[in-house]
């Protein structure tokens, strides 16, 4: 008797554990991905404006400082 218990009841405790751990790492990820591709342009412009003459010209032109999130 107690072979059969453990052979019904252990997966029925184990795959509902291991599926729902699998969706915690897919939504993770998905936001991690996400973040990845999220760009702050006021970050951009004001490394850009350490960059070379034609960078920082389009930095002064933009007036960073004015720019309104």
């Amino acid at each position: 008797m107690p072979l059969e218990f453990y052979i019904l009841v252990i997966p029925f405790c184990v795959i509902p554990v291991f599926l729902v751990s699998l969706d915690y790492l897919n939504k993770s990820g998905e936001i991690q991905r996400r973040n990845y591709n999220v760009i702050d342009f006021d970050k951009y412009v004001q490394r850009k404006v350490e960059g070379d003459i034609v960078d920082s010209e389009i930095a002064r032109l933009l007036d960073i400082n004015k720019i309104v999130a």
